[in-house]
């Protein structure tokens, strides 16, 4: 076992050489041989003179291959789509995207947002018009079942967002709502304020 912080090799110049040329493994396969680390392989190969190959690209590891592939849906939270007036915040709080490359309204990556997909199905048609987006009537952005979205406007969608604000407004007003910081928005009345869902904005 080679010591982590002086990396000591546990074996000679003459075995780094046979495995990494002679036999063309690799610096991981090297690491495992020898139940090291390919930090210190590497370090090894560098004091001992020993020249790196250059990376080469993997195949057959893309989509359906790759060990990490989730059959083309992801959560995207950097990304919006056009007339949704609100970003999305935090890791787990944006849309959801599959890839569906040949869709008229999938980006360079194959990737169309699927609440999209799902309102175009339920509406029978094949793609939005420039000046139209998807609403979600719950609010919940993870929640694409076909009855929760509709197909609008971007003016009117901006319309639906500064509606829930007026609301919101009488609801603070009337005390059935309350708003700490920890907590955003939540029931006043009916149960505990814990068990509440946060009024979130899509």
């Amino acid at each position: 076992m080679s010591n982590q912080y002086t990396y000591s090799p546990p074996f000679s110049e003459e075995q780094l050489f046979d495995c990494y040329v002679n036999k063309n493994m690799t610096q991981r396969e090297i690491a495992d041989k020898y139940h090291s680390s390919q930090k210190v392989v590497c370090e090894a190969m560098r004091k001992m003179g020993v020249k790196a190959r250059p990376a080469t690209k993997r195949t057959g590891q893309s989509m359906e291959q790759n060990n990490n592939w989730r059959g083309g849906r992801v959560l995207s939270p950097k990304k919006t789509p056009i007339g949704h007036r609100f970003l999305s915040a935090g890791r787990n709080n944006g849309y959801w995207m599959i890839r569906i490359p040949d869709h008229p309204h999938a980006g360079k990556n194959g990737y169309v947002f699927e609440h999209v997909v799902i309102a175009l199905q339920w509406a029978g048609r094949s793609r939005l018009e420039k000046n139209e987006c998807v609403h979600h009537i719950n609010f919940d952005k993870h929640d694409n079942s076909p009855e929760n979205l509709c197909i609008c406007d971007i003016e009117q969608h901006r319309w639906y967002h500064g509606n829930l604000e007026n609301v919101t407004k009488e609801l603070l007003k009337l005390g059935i709502i309350s708003f700490s910081l920890e907590d955003g928005y939540y029931l006043e009345k009916g149960g505990d304020k814990n068990a509440e869902k946060e009024v979130d904005s899509c």
